[in-house]
């Protein structure tokens, strides 16, 4: 079902049967896509490039990160001087006949925004600007972060924030028809009762969520718990972040302290505690057909020439429930 299919390696009798291709072609990208990884967790080794990483990991979709100018945070242009961008229309085409070329596609875009901090409208037109490159991309989703430097504003102030700079957003970018996952990010963003107030106030389907199924787990709620929290959430994902935490199993079941060691508990998702069956099930009986996008922050902790085995295994784990789950 994922084998590679090139064009170029075949010749056809007649015209209707490379047609033919050409649309199965599109069906197995299509079906691949539903595993994607964030841009940051492709290792690249050396002398590869990004897309010779990608495919390492066995996938063609990716989640692409941007600083606050639209240029690429992780991604060089090995072709040429000048970095990639999406600043403009002009820029963004050609990142996109390279990623076509390359068979590739980008799943959602991934911004840092902070709506609450001192550069809060200026990123609010870096939201705008980002999302018009999602539609030019054919990306279907933007990642928005509620968090913020300003450690002193209270819960309110930072959901009232979010829910007028979100709201601008939307109204300027209503022609794309792109939606936007607040991620549920920081020790307010993974407040149930925050997220529950930012979609009650602006009540626009096109804004959901960026489900993080770790983040609620390191947030501190018990495993037992954690299913029901994203079963809650479910229905709003837009996209997700796939990953996991390996603690004792003395604490899995206790209430933890927010980001309770994290660096030293954060685990692949085939080693950690979280029932990936489970989770993806949850999302797909919610309606949610978009990618599961692996973010693994336990890279670190392997050598390097490991690093793209790592993020692999996940991939087909991953692959293997999802497919599983949508043949019943």
């Amino acid at each position: 079902m994922y084998r590679e299919l090139t064009l170029d390696t075949l010749i056809f009798s007649d015209q209707s049967t490379l047609e033919l291709i050409r649309i199965m072609t599109s069906q197995e990208q299509a079906v691949s896509r539903h595993i994607a990884v964030r841009d940051a967790m492709i290792p690249v080794s050396s002398g590869q490039t990004f897309f010779d990483a990608m495919r390492a990991v066995g996938i063609n979709s990716f989640e692409l990160g941007l600083d606050p100018n639209c240029g690429l945070l992780y991604i060089t242009n090995d072709e040429g001087e000048t970095p990639f961008s999406v600043a403009d229309e002009a820029s963004t085409a050609l990142f996109k006949a390279r990623i076509e070329r390359e068979g590739a596609g980008v799943c959602a875009v991934l911004l840092g925004t902070d709506f609450s901090g001192p550069d809060a409208e200026a990123h609010i037109q870096w939201a705008v600007r980002a999302t018009r490159a999602a539609h030019e991309l054919g990306a279907p989703a933007v990642r928005l972060d509620p968090l913020t430097a300003n450690r002193e504003l209270s819960m309110p102030q930072i959901r009232d924030n979010f829910v007028r700079s979100v709201e601008q957003v939307l109204a300027q970018t209503e022609e794309t028809g792109i939606s936007f996952g607040i991620e549920n990010h920081g020790a307010v963003g993974n407040d149930p009762e925050f997220l529950d107030g930012v979609f009650e106030r602006v009540g626009n389907p096109r804004l959901g969520m960026t489900l993080d199924i770790g983040n609620f787990y390191w947030s501190g709620f018990p495993l037992s718990e954690l299913y029901g929290v994203i079963e809650h959430f479910a229905p709003r994902a837009r996209h997700t972040h796939m990953k996991s935490i390996a603690y004792p199993a003395e604490m899995r079941d206790t209430r933890r302290e927010t980001g309770y060691e994290y660096g030293r508990y954060c685990a692949p998702l085939d080693q950690g505690d979280i029932d990936m069956a489970r989770v993806v099930s949850a999302l797909r009986s919610a309606g949610y057909a978009g990618a599961l996008c692996v973010e693994n922050e336990a890279l670190s902790k392997f050598a390097a020439e490991e690093r793209s085995d790592v993020v692999r295994r996940e991939v087909e784990l991953l692959r293997a429930v999802d497919s599983q789950i949508q043949s019943q």
